[in-house]
């Protein structure tokens, strides 16, 4: 899987060219909360926060802070992608999977999750992005880690439950054209 830098522009007093600065990029960290609640067969519920990052500041401590009052609750934490939103925003999201039974009250039932559709190789993101689309992707890319889970670290983490979940969706990297 290839790793892209994301580069920000943040902050700048000029530009290289001299002309007037520009704003700082706004960044938000997007958490979908995903669990089970304890004993039901139910199937995955999902809660949804976002905050705006301060700027120069690590996201991944915003993502768990956002993910659950608790953090021992919270099995595993990938960030799955980032998207640009029409305000102007860059919006990271990650998947957090709480553990069974620790997903907080507000958390809804998973409606069934479809693909965005097909995007154009030279134009990755699709023309409309709707509010669940994050959340499958994430699903999505979480069970291809557990797929490339060698060391079974992953795996020992969500649990059988979880992974039995995890089974239903389709494997796929993020960030990465063949």
């Amino acid at each position: 899987m290839t790793a892209w830098p994301l580069v920000l522009a943040v902050g700048l007093s000029t530009s290289p060219s001299g002309e007037p600065p520009r704003p700082a990029t706004r960044v938000a960290v997007e958490v979908f909360s995903v669990g089970l609640a304890a004993g039901e067969d139910v199937g995955l519920r999902f809660a949804r926060q976002e905050a705006p990052l301060v700027e120069g500041r690590d996201p991944d401590p915003l993502g768990r802070s956002l993910a659950t009052r608790d953090s021992a609750a919270i099995a595993a934490i990938h960030s799955t992608s980032w998207r640009w939103e029409g305000d102007g925003r860059i919006v990271l999201t990650y998947v957090a999977w709480i553990k069974e039974g620790r997903l907080g009250a507000d958390a809804l039932p998973l409606p069934p999750l479809t693909a965005s559709g097909p995007t154009d190789p030279l134009h990755p993101r699709p023309a409309q992005i709707r509010e669940l689309d994050p959340l499958a992707h994430g699903l999505r890319h979480l069970a291809f880690l557990v797929q490339q889970d060698h060391d079974g670290a992953l795996r020992r983490a969500l649990g059988a439950r979880a992974l039995t979940m995890l089974h239903s969706f389709e494997p796929t990297v993020a960030g990465e054209l063949r």
